[in-house]
């Protein structure tokens, strides 16, 4: 049975594919260029690639991919970790300790 509905149309097929172009431009224009872990919130996703430089090299030796290739053994990688640095979101704010003067200095709190 042949397809009648609008999505098999060349208009619709151009309509989509911009609608595709635009979240790849989005999605693009809103990655960071220097990441940073956010200071005083749990972290809910990193990429891996942000973590360390051959991640896909650890990640297969800790899955075991690879270890029954008797013709090309599989080595251990070493772990090159990358630093990130921290950001504060909003400045901390300033303690204040008030004086108090000397003649209620020693004295309990009613």
């Amino acid at each position: 049975m042949a397809g009648t509905r609008n999505k098999q149309m060349y208009s619709n097929f151009c309509i989509q594919r911009n609608e595709v172009d635009k979240h790849s431009i989005l999605h693009i224009e809103n990655t960071s260029t220097a990441p940073a872990f956010p200071c005083g919130v749990n972290v809910q996703y990193v990429p891996s690639n942000r973590l360390s430089s051959n991640a896909v090299d650890l990640e297969t030796n800790l899955l075991g991919i690879g270890s029954n290739n008797y013709v090309y053994p599989t080595s251990t990688p070493t772990p090159s970790f990358t630093s990130m640095s921290t950001v504060m979101f909003t400045p901390a704010p300033r303690v204040y300790i008030p004086i108090l003067p000397p003649y209620l200095q020693g004295q309990r709190p009613l």
